[in-house]
């Protein structure tokens, strides 16, 4: 893996781009969305927030991450009042969720679209130095850049909850509404967020190279090497990877990313190849996870293995 490979994934006026860009999309669903669609249950099922919670949450976590995004620029200290602690973090979601559940549906769609428009704007007049600053997150295992932190926050509302937003109003995910290139950039930024949820107190001694190989327009490589150390992602061939992860295209990441692939029919079908280290492709879920606590010992099954391309899961 050569983590010195140029590309723009995380320079800040493409990222003010794709930012702006997601804010796009989310303007015209908010546009056509009806209030008998706020909270219709989404197909992923009960345990699922609905369209309404979900957009309360975005809202919620996304606002509280460029706050803490301005603090650090302002050379201010940031606290997440409720999330001192990663296990915390399930009760924090739901904490700020209910806050924002009185605020009438179109503000609150108009304050996610400020958010987002902000963060672009963030992005944009960053300076020389600036986007090496970093916040202080209690989920993730070191200090996280500027960049990354927005990097987060387009992820977070591009990709991960877009198919529950947009399955109650029947809508495809608003994902799909993406270009390939915004996609390429947007699987590198899963990448390092990857990187950033890794839990060493679980891993352990583990020393591994997981390669994503994505087939297709917006397609590439990328790894995510982890070991006792250090927790690092770049785009790029691995030389010697642990376990290898064939998709046959962005939208096979994408619907992973948001819960909405079934990994027997996708393994069976060919979208989705593993080669490699098996028990390691078993453990991503606790390897990754936002608020595992570490067990003596762990059983894994291939199905729950989908929770470990969920960059943030508060949906237990």
């Amino acid at each position: 893996m050569n983590p010195n490979i140029l590309n723009n994934t995380f320079e800040p006026q493409t990222l003010a781009d794709d930012l702006l860009e997601v804010r796009s999309v989310y303007g015209q669903f908010f546009a056509e969305l009806s209030e008998v669609d706020w909270d219709k249950p989404v197909k992923g099922g009960s345990k699922e927030w609905t369209l309404h919670e979900t957009v309360a949450h975005l809202c919620a976590l996304n606002g509280a991450g460029l706050e803490s995004v301005q603090h650090t620029l302002r050379g201010e200290p940031y606290t997440f009042v409720g999330l001192d602690s990663r296990y915390k973090f399930n009760a924090y979601n739901r904490t700020e969720i209910d806050e924002h559940l009185d605020i009438p549906m179109k503000e609150v769609g108009t304050r996610l679209l400020d958010i987002l428009e902000e963060a672009a704007s963030t992005a944009r007049n960053l300076q020389p130095g600036q986007t090496e600053l970093t916040v202080q997150m209690p989920i993730y295992n070191r200090p996280v850049k500027i960049v990354e932190a927005l990097s987060i926050i387009m992820i977070h509302a591009g990709l991960f909850h877009t198919a529950q937003v947009a399955e109650p109003a029947g809508r495809r995910p608003l994902w799909r509404q993406l270009s390939p290139e915004i996609r390429h950039r947007m699987i590198g930024r899963v990448m390092r967020a990857f990187s950033l949820l890794y839990r060493f107190d679980i891993g352990g001694p583990l020393r591994a190279a997981i390669m994503f190989r994505v087939d297709g327009p917006g397609g590439g490589d990328w790894d995510v090497d982890v070991s006792p150390e250090a927790a690092v992602s770049a785009e790029g061939i691995s030389e010697h990877p642990s376990l290898v992860i064939r998709l046959r295209g962005t939208e096979v990441f994408c619907q992973m990313l948001t819960s909405r692939l079934n990994l027997p029919k996708s393994l069976i079908g060919g979208a989705m190849k593993l080669r490699g280290d098996l028990r390691l492709f078993l453990r991503m879920n606790t390897l990754f996870s936002v608020d595992a606590r570490p067990p003596a010992t762990s059983k894994m099954t291939i199905s729950s293995t989908l929770k470990a391309w969920r960059a943030d899961d508060p949906q237990k």
